[in-house]
């Protein structure tokens, strides 16, 4: 895969923190389908169940402002 983790700090890449994850990710200045592609990398990384809710929640801001 062409996605590099090593970017995001270490202690975001165990699965206990989820939250954080997608937290970070929402605030980052890219685009919603990049946002779930890094997600679903850190899903497999870290051995979280990627679910709909999940991806649904990290993308919800962004549609509320219209995928800007």
């Amino acid at each position: 895969m062409g996605t590099s983790l090593s970017v995001f700090p270490e202690e975001l890449l165990h699965p206990d923190k989820k939250h954080d994850f997608i937290m970070m990710l929402m605030r980052l200045p890219v685009p919603p389908r990049r946002k779930k592609e890094v997600y679903v990398e850190w899903c497999k990384l870290t051995g979280v169940v990627l679910t709909k809710k999940d991806v649904d929640y990290l993308l919800g801001r962004e549609a509320e402002r219209g995928r800007a």
